[in-house]
């Protein structure tokens, strides 16, 4: 058996690949997945904000924090379009699963653009890894905001990769407008505007004329949201995601919680392609990011309160709850977890910067995994400046260790 799946004769069109995908995930589109355990509840609840737009818009909109979602209010307008119409409610969300599979397509541009050296024909094996994340199948087939927000968020990255290439400055406004778009639909994204405008820095002298215009353009893009939020004090945002939380508990609660919670969520997503070694490590063992990462851990512990009750924590934390009925287990992974991505981030700015936006842009004190799935893997293999090597992600053996590794945890997902 060969070792590059695209040399194996029995391998005939990537398309049939792409279909028996989207196959599957029509028929858990019949049998009403939910693999993230809460798509359906926030789905019926955001329903209810949708038909209130359909039936009276400007009182909606001026009274929305009281529909008690902190979801951004632009997909539920969009989606009481086909409420004012009486469109059946399996049709709408039929619509925006195939919505839904522009975030795979748009991937798959961005790859090309990163890796113009490798046979496009292979990312078909990466994109796939997308139909198996449990949030793109429970919020294509129960419509989210986070999953368009994505797509908008995966084309602002394709319109950086083109300026990349290209230095065409009209591709550095087009990067603007996609975020914003994206931000207006997920507000979570808004601060991966940051990380932008430092690559827009390092091409342009920071008051030259580009810059000027990029800032005016971002401030000008955010003053509806602005007089929105701040002055018409609609501040939809500060509410919780589960029961039993006062809206005074909702934003930085713990940041020892986010410190051990999140790095475990990252390193979930690193640990087929460390073990394959299709992302290296040049250094494993340094002794200054070892002694940094068992302080930060060990005072994280020290101060580490996250409720299970209010759902939410990761994996690992549900994991180690599981087997031992304790913290110990999720501990000793959030420590690994902390010493890997200092390995893998902390010498290079951009990629400090943007695992702290992934801090910063989710403030709530429920973090749930599907924050970060399948944000993580298009990060990893997009804007994040790591040591990639895919040629050993197109081997066979690895792909089916790779494929098995996420399939077991839509599984458990789904089984949850």
């Amino acid at each position: 058996m060969k070792q590059d799946i695209f040399e194996n004769q029995n391998f005939k069109n990537q398309f049939i690949f792409f279909s028996a995908l989207y196959l599957l995930l029509l028929i858990s589109f019949f049998l009403n997945e939910n693999s993230t355990g809460g798509a359906i509840i926030d789905y019926e609840n955001q329903k209810v904000a949708s038909q209130a737009f359909a039936n009276d818009f400007k009182t909606t909109l001026l009274n929305y924090e009281n529909y008690s979602t902190r979801h951004s209010p632009v997909l539920i307008i969009f989606l009481s379009i086909f409420e004012k119409f009486k469109v059946s409610d399996d049709i709408i969300r039929l619509i925006y699963l195939h919505i839904s599979l522009f975030l795979p397509f748009i991937f798959y541009l961005c790859l090309k653009l990163k890796f113009p050296e490798i046979d496009k024909k292979k990312f078909f094996l990466l994109i796939g890894l997308i139909f198996l994340s449990p949030t793109f199948r429970s919020l294509s087939i129960w419509p989210d905001s986070r999953l368009l927000g994505l797509s908008f968020f995966c084309i602002s990255i394709f319109y950086l990769f083109k300026f990349i290439n290209d230095k065409k400055y009209l591709f550095c406004i087009l990067n603007v407008i996609f975020l914003a778009i994206s931000s207006y639909i997920s507000p979570n994204f808004s601060l991966f505007s940051i990380y932008f405008f430092y690559i827009f820095l390092k091409h342009y002298k920071p008051l030259s004329k580009e810059i000027l215009i990029i800032i005016f353009v971002n401030i000008l893009l955010a003053l509806p949201a602005i007089y929105y939020v701040f002055v018409l004090d609609i501040n939809f945002l500060n509410q919780p995601a589960a029961s039993g939380i006062s809206n005074n508990e909702v934003l930085f609660n713990n940041y020892f919680n986010q410190i051990l919670i999140i790095p475990s969520i990252i390193f979930f997503y690193l640990i087929p392609f460390l073990f394959l070694k299709i992302l290296k490590i040049d250094n494993i063992y340094s002794l200054n990011k070892l002694i940094f990462s068992s302080i930060i851990a060990f005072i994280s512990v020290l101060f580490f309160n996250y409720n299970l009750d209010y759902t939410g924590g990761g994996i690992f934390l549900h994991l180690s709850d599981f087997l031992f009925d304790n913290n110990y287990l999720f501990f000793f992974i959030s420590f690994i977890s902390i010493y890997s991505l200092s390995l893998l981030f902390i010498n290079k700015f951009e990629n400090i910067l943007l695992v702290l936006i992934l801090f910063l842009s989710n403030p709530q004190f429920t973090i749930y995994h599907k924050y970060y799935d399948p944000l993580i893997l298009i990060l990893l293999f997009t804007i994040l400046n790591l040591n990639l090597n895919l040629k050993n992600f197109f081997k066979l053996k690895n792909l089916i260790a790779i494929y098995l590794y996420f399939l077991i945890f839509l599984l458990l997902n789904i089984i949850k």
